[in-house]
């Protein structure tokens, strides 16, 4: 039989000229007898009891260090800490399968966090006042068929109006098992592009920019696998470059963190951070319905961020599990962090219009949350109203990311990453594992 062409992935905003080099790749591919090259990322492996991330924390432009996280589910035990340090360690207590409570060497409650075991990890290394760490698995240096796209939110401790905010990216590998990247490109907060430019349309950052495409090295041990980069960053419309050192951790479901590091960079440059991470997410095969995927069951964090008085909130939340009306997604934080418990219905995402050009972002999008702290992390907010009780709100434009991994056993479960900035470009950061 013969075999039907695969409808296109969404394209990047780019030149008429890759659009026809890639209408031709297609066309080419559905012609003769031969069978089609495996297409995306491999998926996920099964699930195991012993698991190791990479990533870092939220306040990743003062930390110089890559973290590492492991989980391991037969001893009940973990342990984090900076690559470069010494790791904090003690056992776990899991409920609900995947929230993990991180005791103390007294036994007392020192941490959570929210798994999808051999995906990622989402970790609050302490208290409500500890940055979160978003960590990604790659136990490999598996292959990628064809361009991958990733979408992903910048570091939430980045500050200021003109800096990138979210972006997006594709990854490939080669037959001789090369990596590359290419059309990186960062776009400027939702704030900025409707309430200070007047547009419904993101708009690319100043800075920094990056080549077309950049050749990467993967390398594997233990069951870890990181992907080396060093590309050129462009400021200065382009006048000025230098080598930014990269790494990438890619799950093989479809989860993305980045970190690169700008110490290279002048501050006169206008970049004052000497590290910037990226969370993200594969762009799904097909656009979504928010219907179908916000009705789920998610918990994750809500991180908070006034990087100039060095301070932050990060906040267990619930969303979902409930029949969607429109486009609104409601959830809020749990009675003392029990995740047992009902949720406290306090707080909403409504999502808006999906990107055209993009499956799975919500670049229209609008967080809303108690504005329960006037004085550092709610007093610049876009707009201000009043809950069905009776509360203030306070609410933010952002972009929603919306992933989906596919794991045996598990089936299909979503991530959402949402990134939302007030007048100050104080970043709230959301991110969900649905359960």
């Amino acid at each position: 039989m013969k075999r039907k062409c695969s409808p296109m992935k969404s394209l990047p905003r780019a030149g008429v000229t890759v659009v026809l080099l890639l209408l031709v790749a297609a066309a080419s591919s559905c012609g003769g007898g031969t069978s089609a090259p495996p297409v995306g990322l491999p998926g996920a492996p099964p699930v195991v009891d012993v698991n190791s991330y990479v990533g870092q924390p939220g306040d990743s432009p003062t930390d110089n260090s890559l973290w590492s996280i492991n989980i391991n589910r037969t001893a009940n035990t973990y342990s984090y800490g900076p690559t470069s340090g010494p790791a904090t360690t003690g056992s776990t207590a899991i409920l609900n399968n995947n929230f993990v409570v991180l005791l103390g060497a007294n036994g007392y409650q020192s941490g959570l966090a929210v798994e999808n075991p051999g995906q990622g990890i989402i970790l609050r290394p302490g208290d409500s006042t500890a940055p979160l760490v978003f960590a990604v698995q790659q136990p490999s240096c598996f292959s990628i068929g064809g361009n991958v796209k990733f979408l992903y939110a910048l570091s939430p401790g980045i500050n200021g109006p003109t800096s990138p905010f979210f972006g997006e990216i594709y990854a490939a590998t080669s037959s001789d098992g090369s990596w590359q990247f290419n059309n990186q490109t960062n776009f400027v907060s939702p704030y900025q592009f409707s309430a200070q430019e007047g547009s419904d349309v993101p708009s690319a950052s100043e800075f920094p920019g990056y080549p077309g495409d950049f050749p990467a090295t993967c390398a594997a041990s233990n069951g870890a696998a990181t992907v080396s980069a060093t590309p050129l960053a462009y400021f200065n419309g382009g006048a000025d470059t230098f080598p930014v050192p990269t790494q990438f951790v890619i799950s093989p479901g479809g989860l993305l963190f980045e970190n690169q590091n700008y110490a290279s960079v002048p501050v006169t440059e206008g970049l004052d951070y000497t590290n910037v991470s990226d969370w993200g997410v594969s762009e799904p095969d097909m656009p979504l319905v928010v219907g179908g995927f916000a009705a789920a069951n998610y918990v994750g964090f809500l991180f908070e961020s006034d990087p100039s008085s060095a301070i932050y909130r990060t906040r267990l939340v619930g969303f979902g599990n409930a029949p969607i009306a429109g486009t609104v997604m409601n959830g809020g934080t749990f009675p003392n962090e029990d995740p047992t418990q009902p949720v406290t219905v306090n707080m909403s995402v409504t999502f808006n219009t999906q990107d055209p050009l993009n499956n799975g972002v919500y670049y229209l999008a609008k967080l809303t949350i108690p504005n329960d702290a006037p004085s550092t992390f709610t007093g610049s907010c876009l707009s201000y109203g009043v809950s069905t009780t009776g509360t203030s709100t306070c609410t933010n434009d952002g972009v929603a990311m919306v992933g989906q991994q596919n794991t045996p056993g598990v089936g299909a479960q979503y991530t959402i990453i949402m990134s939302a900035s007030d007048a100050n470009g104080d970043q709230k950061t959301l991110v969900l594992f649905q359960q």
